[in-house]
């Protein structure tokens, strides 16, 4: 986690409201872009991005930080995958995948607040951290794939879902890891 390496102000109210803006305006302008990989299943930026909102400013600012993001979504603002927003992306299929956010940044923010203070996790900072974000992201998949599964009556079997998803969670995890790094060695360097 960065977090414990970093005080911008030295207060942390402040330093959370930074760190907040910082995540909420990456969410807004990256989030909803889109690649599409693989038969038609878009694949969006706004899950690492949850995730590395927890993994690197701890999840108090993760958590708070995807709630006003799906506050700001459902109240019309474009911001969800392909510029989607309102409040009907909750219950439709991509539901379970929104609803999901908060928990994934509690996840990821948790796990690296806990690496961050193992020796033997810190020595393996890279390692670590790709581990952690690919779980929080799987948090997401089967989550949102559970709340899918409940409204329809035709969904992926697991093969299938693994099949079509792994691709796609797996260069999530990459970018997201090396987002991680450049991060953490910037904010290393500014710190110095």
């Amino acid at each position: 986690m960065i977090r414990s390496d970093i005080k911008l102000t030295g207060n942390t109210l402040y330093d959370d409201a930074i760190y907040l803006v910082i995540s909420l305006s990456a969410m807004a302008l990256l989030g909803s872009i889109e690649l599409d990989l693989a038969q038609g299943l878009p694949i969006t930026l706004q899950s690492i991005l949850v995730v590395l909102s927890g993994f690197l400013f701890g999840s108090r600012v993760g958590v708070s930080t995807t709630i006003l993001y799906l506050l700001v979504g459902g109240l019309g603002a474009p911001i969800f995958h392909g510029g989607a927003s309102g409040w009907l992306h909750f219950t439709g299929p991509t539901g379970g995948f929104l609803l999901s956010f908060p928990i994934a940044a509690l996840f990821a923010g948790e796990a690296a607040n806990y690496a961050s203070k193992k020796t033997n996790l810190v020595k393996h900072e890279f390692i670590t951290g790709c581990i952690i974000l690919f779980l929080a992201q799987t948090i997401i998949l089967i989550l949102g794939l559970g709340f899918q599964d409940a409204l329809t009556p035709t969904s992926l079997d697991v093969s299938t879902a693994v099949k079509v998803l792994m691709p796609g969670l797996l260069v999530k995890t990459a970018f997201g890891t090396i987002l991680f790094v450049l991060t953490g060695r910037a904010l290393k360097n500014f710190n110095k």
